[in-house]
């Protein structure tokens, strides 16, 4: 049998609610040469069974990690790829049935190794999208810099590539994604970018911690990639992986005060300015 063109990879945590939706939009896609492998963290809900339903309308399968990590599960995901192309996606994230049409086509054309896809906000969080397309501009522009950006973990890249890269960095905290798009570079990649081909997000994350303190955590990271130039190796924050923080249909609406977080990001500008 041949080799399918592309591997779509997704890492789980208890992702019951949110993997299903994923998974139905992958039975509905026009391009069909590609095959499904979640990786599964030792879920303690029924990912594993949700995802085995899907086994007779999709070329999937389930491998287990003894470690829930995001990286260490991508890159176990890989170790068992079969495809030419290796499509990352998280859990709650969705997509149109033309994307992996519309992405092989694409790919063809530009001949490249490495693709990023635009983020566009799940239908719920649609007030959100002005906010993404700056963050979508921001990406792009980020790889005339010197420290490089991605836009989360919807990374396609070309298997040989990723292998000779030697994958994801599981030591790091945190913006994995933006690391290996920065050491991509330093082997002479630069990704091209899918501007009329969206993966959609879901903010849950947002949501359930508060614009504001959300934004402080990203800002951090991204002052310390960017004039320190250090990638986080270390817990500098609560950033917890898995869908069972979301369960819940009650998320907490309240917001944290701006002040709060303004003095932290003031603090950090001054240990930035005295470095």
């Amino acid at each position: 049998m041949d080799k399918p063109f592309f591997t779509i990879i997704i890492p789980t945590y208890n992702e019951e609610k949110f993997l299903p939706k994923l998974l139905n939009d992958l039975t509905k896609q026009k391009e069909r040469d590609f095959e499904v492998i979640i990786v599964d963290g030792k879920s303690k809900d029924n990912t594993v069974k949700c995802a085995q339903h899907h086994r007779e309308s999709l070329n999937l399968k389930v491998v287990s990690s003894k470690i829930s990590n995001v990286s260490v599960q991508r890159n176990l995901g890989a170790r068992k790829s079969k495809g030419k192309f290796l499509i990352f996606l998280d859990a709650d994230m969705r997509i149109g049935q033309a994307f992996l049409a519309k992405t092989i086509s694409f790919i063809k054309r530009k001949k490249g190794l490495l693709f990023i896809p635009y983020l566009y906000p799940t239908k719920e969080f649609g007030q959100y999208k002005p906010l993404l397309d700056l963050v979508n501009l921001f990406v792009e522009f980020s790889q005339k810099l010197s420290k490089k950006f991605s836009l989360g973990g919807s990374i396609i890249i070309n298997r040989h590539l990723f292998d000779l890269m030697g994958g994801f960095d599981d030591s790091l905290f945190i913006a994995e994604d933006h690391e290996l798009i920065q050491r991509a570079y330093s082997w002479g990649v630069t990704p091209k970018f899918f501007k009329q081909i969206f993966v959609y997000i879901s903010l849950r994350r947002m949501k359930k911690e508060g614009r504001l303190k959300l934004m402080y955590k990203y800002l951090v990271v991204s002052f310390r990639r960017i004039f320190l130039n250090e990638e986080i190796r270390n817990k500098i924050f609560n950033y917890q992986m898995g869908g069972q923080i979301y369960n819940k249909e009650d998320f907490h609406k309240k917001e944290e005060l701006f002040t709060k977080y303004f003095s932290q990001i003031k603090k950090l500008f001054r240990k930035l300015l005295s470095a």
